[in-house]
């Protein structure tokens, strides 16, 4: 990048440089800072001889969030010596701008700054590095040391960033705090470093390290209490920084060996043994221990003196615990415990041999206060000299005692007796005196293991039996059980400099990093360059660094498009402190190499393809819904945008010769987008206007580097005419009915013509006239229509011939159901009841005088338009028993009496038995259609006439049997007519 004005008839030019400098504020015990915001004008060639430029005009403009925050009285300079001085009275931010122009009687020049953190491009980026890192020192009287290499990863995601380190190395730790001493010393499998920023507020921090080695702990400064040495099998330590809270954690488990009490294998007392349990976690945060937990399971040896001698008896138990929480100590246990014999050689000259029994040892406290303290030990000793001896030291009550003062004390009353009898002594002269010994003594002690001068009185109890007391001054002294203290595990925090940085840096600027006060770093810009990253060839500045106290750092930075802020190498070497003996010293030295580049593909200019569409393929540019209409037509247009460098920012299509003007596309889930990222853009499109056709679009594609026009074509299609209401007069008819209709439409191009469509119904299309905004006209319900509501399809044409059949209205934007046609059936209609009996057609019901019953069989014709789903019958006493009062099923299938299917005579045969009354008698008979419309109540009844006889088979047969007298008289008259003629006859024709 070039600052320098290139005006061809100006030999001089100039250029603008950064010149940030800093100013501390102190305000009571705080100490702020801030950038002096200044920028320096050099001239080329320079002015001699006291010259300055003349005609000076400056120009600035700080730009955040897109406005200008800098009135133009906020602009100072300075035109002396041959330079000019700028100073901007505003502080820069992260992704602030600042523009400068300057101009003089003979050149000008401008320069645009875009502000940045320190190692942190503002672009969206993905990269890793190569990183080697130590810290050693620490107090006069303490050791830290860590060494760490692996490799790390920085991650922005808008205005997030994330960077993490990842590798292995050591660590020394000394968290001693002047009572306990621990001292740590690991081999680091995993370390780990996170931080995450906002901008440049940096929001959490996390320091992470697993790893193995060694450990060394005593509870006191002399030595004299608990020591361990221990093998770490597992450690885990974790330093947190978040929302201004410091969280340090520490978890150890290891095994190794113990010493208490000054015990080993020479001493004469204490104890020591090997550790089969180790473990110590501890929680501090912001200087307070919030957690400290100390466990410890060994086999122990306790060191026992007795005849100038010692010897080591082995515990069966010894543990110890001990458990604090936010500085109350939540949990404390102590137990060693065993018994045996033991056998030794106390002396040579004379020979002297031991032997012994040791009953119990038990010694035992729980939360701070001893609640078993015995020993019983039973020898005796053999060879030049005999004798026996014994120990006895046990708690042998609990009560209130008074110390020197008079002041009383819960305490235990331990009984502490030792005997040492002689039954033979050596002959000859020795240089040993063998004298029998016997002390009793109690010891009036209180329980808490946390007091100091813990014993109230001793009580001495000599052999003739008088008791004498002494009472130690000043006992007992109370104490509190001290929590233990926070301590840091490094005194300072693992921290680089940082700060707000131009850019883009020019070779000679100069600014300081003061985003971090424990590292300020003052940078100059020495030379320009370029490298090879990750096969990508990248300008670079290279720069020069002091810390405080003369400290230093060199490197690189990326100088040019995505990346340019990005750290490319740096070398730092820190000293915290000046040495003195109460201050800290810290090195850190560190050396870090950017060596892959993840994201983005193109990280300048030259590197970059511009994307493109692909017009000859149909699914580059489509419809979703697969068209879009005019007049308030809605579709969502996708392009899909072929880019190989996938760094696409934005589409625009500009829609004027819709009317619409420009619209943006989006592929980040807007705007009716699907999938986010997936290269297809996509815009919802509303189309009021008439214009239907292929239209052309220009589309703008733009990407990080550069912006494209082209040109595609989209098909519009003509809206057909909308239908906005529809009424019918009646709107509930029978088919073969007249209805009349008033239906309103519209179209942009003019509706031209309206019809009722009715070919799908048994009918055929009905043409309407335009009467004022109506379509109106009447048709007739085709018997084929199907009853119920139903909605009529309406034709409708425009006056370019597009058309729609819709059943549909366009109301308020929406297509909505229309207004429906009740479509009434009519019941099924019962006719020509006959009844047979024999085959043969009756006028009535015959009920028999005896015997069995006499079948009969009814037949009655059903009419309907629609199909007879079902037809029953109701004929009470004439039904079988138990069914008078149940509807039984008339049949058209040709079985059951039915003499022929399907010809809408339903059929059914009934016995009638001869209990039946005589009489008029009513049955019920209905019938049900399709379209479930059943026979009227009032149309069911139907009556018949129940007559009883003799008979066989027919009605003549019924009257011959009920006239039988009287046709046999008339038959005889006639009969005896018949012979009064003949006989009149041959009378007269005789010859008599």
């Amino acid at each position: 990048m070039n600052a320098f004005g290139e005006d061809a008839n100006m030999e001089r030019t100039c250029e603008i440089l950064v010149d940030w400098d800093v100013q501390y504020n102190s305000l009571e015990s705080n100490i702020t800072t801030e950038i002096i915001h200044r920028y320096i004008v050099n001239f080329e060639p320079i002015y001699v001889n006291g010259t300055s430029p003349g005609g000076v005009s400056i120009q600035a403009q700080h730009l955040r969030n897109g406005l200008d925050i800098l009135s133009q009285e906020e602009i100072t300079s300075v035109n002396a010596g041959g330079v000019i001085d700028i100073v901007l009275n505003s502080q820069p931010l992260f992704t602030d701008k600042i523009i400068l122009f300057v101009e003089t009687s003979e050149t000008s020049c401008a320069r645009e700054l875009s502000i940045t953190q320190w190692n942190q491009p503002i672009s969206d980026h993905e990269v890793t590095r190569e990183t080697i890192w130590s810290m050693e020192g620490g107090q006069t009287d303490t050791n830290q040391s860590i060494l760490f290499e692996g490799r790390g990863w920085q991650k922005r995601t808008n205005s997030l960033l994330e960077s993490n380190e990842l590798g292995n190395g050591s660590l020394l730790l000394d968290l001693s705090d002047g009572v306990r001493t621990t001292t740590l010393s690991l081999d680091l499998s995993k370390v780990w470093l996170n931080e995450s920023y906002d901008g440049s507020e940096l929001i959490t921090q996390d320091f992470e390290m697993l790893g193995s080695g060694s450990i060394f702990l005593s509870d006191s400064e002399e030595g004299e209490g608990l020591l361990i040495e221990a093998q770490v099998k597992d450690a885990f330590i974790v330093r947190s920084w978040s929302e201004n809270t410091l969280t340090e954690r520490i978890r150890i488990e290891a095994s190794g060996w113990l010493s208490f009490n000054g015990g080993s294998n020479d001493s004469s007392e204490g104890g020591f043994g090997e550790i089969s349990l180790f473990y110590y976690e501890t929680w501090d945060e912001n200087g307070f221990r919030r957690l400290q937990d100390t466990q410890v399971e060994a086999n122990v040896s306790v060191r026992i003196s007795g005849f100038g001698e010692s010897f080591s008896f082995e515990l069966d138990d010894f543990m110890t615990s001990e458990r604090w929480e936010d500085g109350i100590r939540e949990h404390q246990y102590m137990k060693m415990s065993g018994a045996g014999n033991f056998d030794f050689i106390a002396s040579e000259s004379p020979y002297i041999e031991v032997n012994g029994t040791i009953p119990v040892i038990n010694m035992e406290s729980v939360g701070g206060e001893t609640v078993s303290d015995t020993i019983i030990v039973d020898g005796s000793y053999s060879g030049d000299a005999e004798g026996s001896f014994g120990i006895v030291r046990e708690i042998v009550d609990s009560d209130a005692y008074a110390n020197e003062s008079g002041e009383y004390f819960e305490a235990d009353k331990i009984r502490n007796e030792f005997w040492f009898n002689v039954s033979a002594t050596p002959i000859g002269p020795i240089d040993q005196e063998f004298i029998s010994e016997h002390n009793l003594t109690y010891e009036y002690t209180v329980p808490q293991e946390d007091w100091d001068n813990r014993i109230l009185k001793y009580e001495y109890v000599e052999d003739n039996g008088s008791i004498q007391y002494e009472y130690p001054p000043n006992s007992p002294t109370i104490i509190q059980p001290q929590p233990p203290a926070s301590e840091s595990i490094f005194s300072n925090p693992i921290s680089r400099e940082t700060g707000l940085c131009p850019e883009i840096l020019f070779l000679g600027d100069n600014f300081h990093l003061i985003g971090n006060l424990a590292l300020p770093l003052e940078v100059s810009v020495v030379d320009l360059n370029t490298v090879n990253i990750d096969s990508h060839t990248v300008s670079i500045a290279l720069w020069e660094g002091t810390y405080f106290n003369s400290n230093t750092a060199f490197g690189s930075v990326v100088n040019e498009g995505l990346l340019a802020g990005l750290l490319h190498e740096v070398y730092r070497t820190v000293d915290f402190g000046n040495g003195d003996s109460n201050n800290e010293s810290i090195r850190f030295l560190e050396y870090q190499l950017t060596d892959t580049i993840l994201y983005p593909s193109i990280i300048t200019l030259s590197e970059n393809s511009a994307p493109i569409i692909n017009t000859s393929s149909n699914s580059s540019i489509r419809f979703r819904e697969g068209f879009l209409f005019n007049e308030g037509g809605k579709a969502n247009l996708e392009i899909l945008v072929t880019d190989i460098d996938t760094d696409v920012i934005s589409v625009m299509a500009d829609f004027s010769a819709l009317g619409l003007g420009k619209i943006a596309l989006s592929d980040s889930g807007l705007n009716g987008d699907l999938v986010i990222r997936d290269n297809i853009w996509t815009t919802e499109i509303i189309h009021n206007g008439l214009q239907y056709g292929v239209i052309e679009i220009p589309v703008t594609l733009q990407d990080i580097w550069t912006t494209v026009t082209q040109n595609i074509t989209i098909l519009v299609l003509n809206e057909p005419p909308r239908m906005l209401s529809i009424d019918f007069t009646p709107d509930q008819v029978f088919r073969g009915e007249v209805v009349s209709v008033s239906i309103k439409a519209v179209d942009g191009n003019g509706v031209d013509s309206v019809s009722i469509d009715m070919f799908g119904n048994g009918g055929g299309l009905t043409v309407l006239e335009l009467v004022g905004e109506l379509w109106i006209g009447d048709f007739i319900i085709p018997e084929a229509f199907t009853p119920g509501e139903r909605n009529l399809m309406i034709r409708l044409v425009d006056s370019t011939g597009e058309s729609r059949t819709t059943s549909k209205i366009f109301l308020n934007g929406q297509i909505k159901d229309s207004n429906r046609l009740t479509i009434l059936n009519d019941a099924p209609s019962i006719n020509n009841i006959t009844l047979y009996r024999n085959s043969q057609i009756v006028s009535k019901i015959l009920i028999p005088e005896s015997g069995d019953p006499l079948t009969h069989t009814l037949e009655v014709t059903i009419n309907d338009v629609d199909d007879i789903s079902s037809a029953q019958i109701k004929i009470g006493r004439l039904a079988p028993i138990g069914s008078s009062n149940s509807w039984l099923l008339l049949e058209d299938n040709g079985n059951n009496g039915d003499r022929i299917a399907n010809d809408n005579i339903y059929t059914i045969s009934f016995d009638v038995r001869n209990t039946l009354s005589e009489g008029e008698f009513t049955i019920l008979i209905r019938a049900t259609d399709t379209f479930l419309s059943i026979t009227p109540t009032e149309s069911q009844e139907h009556t018949l006439i129940l007559e009883r006889g003799n008979t066989d088979n027919s009605e003549f047969d019924n009257w011959l049997s009920e006239n039988s007298m009287f046709l046999i008289s008339f038959l005889m008259l006639i009969l005896l007519l018949i012979g009064f003629g003949g006989a009149y006859h041959l009378l007269k024709n005789s010859e008599l």
